[in-house]
């Protein structure tokens, strides 16, 4: 009782402390573990930007970061690591334009639902920085059920002499790609997975099919990278493309990664997808260079694609931006995505576009934290007000009551000179409506409070 009184005390204070604005990247991915266990890689980018360098006694600034990874069951922390590093760079002035720290954690956890929350404190300025989303633990114990890890996505691969905290055991360092953005300079993908319960006879024939495929965001299969027939090392395999496959092709959009595998002696199958996303930084060039005056970042993509892309975008349009989408043909609608985002570039000097890149982050986190059912997360209301605004500055969260229905508060302090926004979860199944607001031209109910009374 005493433990856990204690786990529940270190939630509540890693949960006050001031947040930063900056994004933590985060991603992860489940492998089997022993027995009902699984193991769980937790894959963390950082920007450097976002900590404060202090000159030392030598002469060099160093940032000081302790990360704490938690896995969160039911208000209480189940399993827990926590590490330190520090970062340097030698004069005041280096610049770090868009230099992030990959860091990864491995956890051994039993199936089941979490909130995996990722803590990244300054301690230089005892400031802290966070990011969680809720995860599901997968069951790898059925020995009979042919089965594939999650997909890591992966930026670089390389050969490595010395084992460090990204190898892999067949002597391969994978550095993760935890904002699972690839952006120009950055299109080759290295994607790892592991293949469960593969049905091996010796003396037999033991041969699997792996196909890996990419798909766009409305489903339709667009190519299929890699088509081979292998023969099965034992019961489990794993699956890595050391060469990388090249995402050049394709241009700015969400994209789902498949990995196919067929048993081919058993008669069985399994699929696996990852969600990722391309950023055309250089939007330009691709107009310029496109043979019909199209931006050839969407050359490729249906009219129906385009609508897909341009669904969550309507949260930052102009209502002119809006009405020209809605009466544009594809050539026109190809054109408008392109120039949006050139419009909101806040330093065209710059290789990344940041404003873009923001965008596809919020809309990623959206579709991670708020998906239900068949509504994707970007149209939730609190998809749309992050999307919209950013991450809160605070979130005041009160859970059902007897009396109260579950609801939340957002807090954004620095815009409009402070503003709020409440959301209520009317049905009880966690689907959180926006009732009342204090931010010009969005909904507003003073009298929200009457609403929380329990039926």
């Amino acid at each position: 009782m005493v433990k856990k009184m204690i786990v529940k005390l270190m939630l509540a204070w890693m949960l006050s402390l001031p947040l930063l604005a900056a994004q933590i990247d985060l991603d992860y991915a489940t492998f089997r573990g022993d027995e009902n266990i699984a193991v769980l890689e937790v894959y963390i980018n950082v920007p450097r930007e976002m900590f404060e360098f202090v000159e030392n006694d030598e002469g060099i600034f160093e940032s000081n970061i302790f990360f704490r990874v938690a896995l969160i069951e039911n208000d209480s922390i189940v399993a827990i690591d926590e590490w330190s590093i520090k970062d340097k760079k030698f004069s005041k002035e280096a610049e770090l334009g868009g230099q992030k720290i990959p860091e990864i954690s491995m956890l051994q956890i039993k199936p089941g639902n979490y909130k995996l929350a990722v803590y990244a404190f300054d301690l230089n300025t005892k400031e802290k920085n966070s990011n969680s989303v809720d995860i599901t633990i997968p069951d790898y114990s059925n020995p009979n059920e042919l089965n594939i890890s999650d997909i890591q996505l992966g930026l670089q691969m390389g050969k490595t002499e010395t084992q460090n905290k990204f190898s892999k055991y067949f002597g391969y360092d994978i550095l993760p790609n935890a904002s699972l953005v690839y952006t120009e300079g950055r299109m080759k993908m290295y994607p790892f997975c592991e293949v469960y319960n593969l049905v091996y006879q010796p003396d037999d024939q033991n041969t699997y099919e792996i196909r890996y495929s990419i798909y766009g965001a409305n489903g339709k299969l667009l190519k299929i990278l890699k088509e081979t027939m292998k023969n099965k090392p034992g019961n489990s395999a794993v699956e890595v493309c050391q060469q990388g496959l090249d995402l050049s092709e394709f241009g700015t959009g969400t994209y789902f990664f498949v990995v196919e595998v067929s048993d081919i002696q058993a008669k069985k199958s399994v699929v696996k997808q990852k969600k990722f996303y391309i950023i055309r930084n250089s939007v330009g060039e691709f107009i310029t260079a496109s043979p019909d005056g199209g931006d050839v970042a969407v050359d490729n993509l249906t009219e129906a694609e385009l609508d897909e892309m341009w669904g969550p975008m309507v949260y930052l349009a102009s209502n002119l931006e809006k009405n020209q989408y809605k009466k544009s043909d594809v050539i026109g609608k190809r054109t408008l995505i392109a120039n949006f985002w050139k419009a909101r570039d806040p330093d065209p000097a710059t290789e990344v576009n940041e404003a873009e890149v923001n965008f596809h982050r919020r809309v990623q986190t959206a579709e991670q934290v708020y998906q239900g059912g068949f509504r994707k997360g970007w149209r939730s209301d609190r998809g749309r007000i992050l999307i919209k605004y950013g991450e809160p500055d605070e979130i005041e969260r009160f859970p059902s009551a007897i009396d109260s229905k579950p609801y939340e508060v957002w807090y954004y302090n620095d815009f409009e000179g402070g503003v709020s926004f409440v959301f209520i979860d009317k049905t009880g199944f966690g689907d959180m409506e926006l009732v009342h607001s204090t931010a010009r031209y969005e909904l507003q109910n003073p009298d929200w409070q009457n609403m929380l009374e329990q039926l």
